[in-house]
């Protein structure tokens, strides 16, 4: 009887001694500095608000404990990481990565959301290089909710997007939803028109393709509603922006062609709509033919700038009537290999504000698949392919030097 009573009172001392233990560090292992680093968007004021909230989190030790693995505590959705370290008994150090900005909605206020379609900030205050997504049918946002929109459904198309767009390494300005469902990308000055919610990795791809062929400053539609990945016809319809702006930089330039259409008849260039092979899914330009349709007129013929008409119907006629700026249909390369001659397909604007494939320089003359001189180009001081839009090409190796 009196050995349980002794081991009773040994196995209460333990446990007391244990408690005061837990208590002394408790109390005297206090959290009295936070040092945060990695943080951008939200202060260190905040985050430590968001890690210490009672009693207990405020001790170093079980900050310490309970973060070891990373774990990020329910008051602090917007981290995407966090590491707490213990640098004394009474500091931390917490290294943290927020999450990424996505997309943000307008809502009188703007609502940011991230990958995860989740509502991370509301506020006044709007942020560089995110786009806004405008025409979605939305309800009233929560912060730290999933983005009400009509459906669940039109989020993840919202998201899908969103992560193509980033893959390829597109910056767009804003995603438009039509009242059809019908969905448009603005990049720079480029307007795509994507259509339904189909296919949209393959339009993404080929839009890709497409806008590395053109310069910052090109302007106008990209109509890519029936792009299945099969590379059907994409056409391109310039606007007047960026025809006035290529007539000025043409002039400046000495470029050997016109755009075929005086000073004042602008309107023939802004009406022309190119038709343009589609690209592979990969991304990279598919051959084919480069056909062109003008808006009022069939198929225009390449010309010299001497037998321009000055109607601004966007058509006219060769000064011989053999030249053509359409690629050959089948793809092949009819160019050879003699000295002078690249070996590089290209890709330009001619004058008609048509893409022309399979392009090289021969003897400092810039010819299609045909061997015909593509109007509008020409090889500068530096051996490099100018075309129509002033896009400076690398005739060695096709790339674009002024796409900045």
């Amino acid at each position: 009887m009196r050995q349980k009573r002794k081991r009773r009172l040994t196995n209460f001392i333990i446990l007391l001694a244990a408690v005061l233990v837990i208590l002394t560090v408790l109390f005297v292992f206090r959290v009295r500095k936070v040092t945060v680093s990695g943080n951008s968007r939200y202060s260190a004021e905040e985050i430590e608000e968001g890690l210490i909230t009672d009693f207990l989190s405020g001790s170093t030790l079980y900050l310490w404990w309970t973060c070891r693995d990373g774990d990020i505590p329910d008051t602090m959705p917007y981290l995407a990481s966090m590491k707490v370290q213990m640098t004394s008994p009474f500091a931390v150090r917490v290294t943290v990565s927020e999450k990424e900005l996505v997309g943000y909605f307008d809502t009188g206020s703007y609502a940011y959301f991230d990958e995860d379609g989740i509502i991370l900030e509301i506020t006044d205050e709007l942020y560089d290089d995110i786009p806004i997504i405008t025409g979605a049918s939305l309800g009233e946002v929560t912060l730290y909710q999933k983005a009400p929109t009509e459906s669940s459904s039109q989020l993840r198309t919202i998201l899908s997007l969103l992560e193509l767009l980033d893959y390829q390494e597109l910056t767009a300005s804003e995603i438009r939803f039509a009242e059809d469902s019908e969905i448009t990308v603005y990049i720079g000055y480029i307007e795509a028109v994507l259509g339904q919610d189909e296919y949209l990795e393959e339009k993404i791809a080929n839009l890709k393709a497409i806008l590395n062929t053109m310069s910052a400053s090109s302007a106008g539609t990209l109509h890519l509603e029936n792009v299945t990945g099969k590379n059907e016809d994409i056409t391109f319809t310039p606007s007047d922006e960026v025809i006035v702006e290529t007539e000025t930089e043409s002039e400046t330039g000495d470029t050997a062609d016109s755009s075929g259409a005086e000073e004042s008849g602008t309107t023939q260039a802004a009406s022309d709509t190119s038709t343009l092979s589609g690209a592979t899914t990969d991304g990279g330009a598919a051959s084919g033919t480069a056909d062109s349709t003008g808006s009022d007129t069939g198929t225009s013929d390449s010309a010299d700038s001497s037998d321009s008409s000055d109607d601004g119907s966007g058509s006219a006629d060769s000064a011989d009537g053999s030249d053509t700026d359409t690629a050959a249909a089948d793809g092949t390369d009819d160019a050879d290999t003699d000295d002078g001659e690249s070996t590089v397909d290209l890709m330009v604007f001619n004058s008609s504000g048509q893409l022309v494939y399979h392009v090289h320089v021969k003897d400092g003359v810039v010819i299609d698949s045909s061997g015909n001189e593509v109007p509008g180009c020409y090889v500068n001081e530096d051996g490099n392919v100018v075309d129509a839009y002033m896009n400076i090409i690398d005739p060695d190796t096709g790339d674009v030097l002024n796409l900045n």
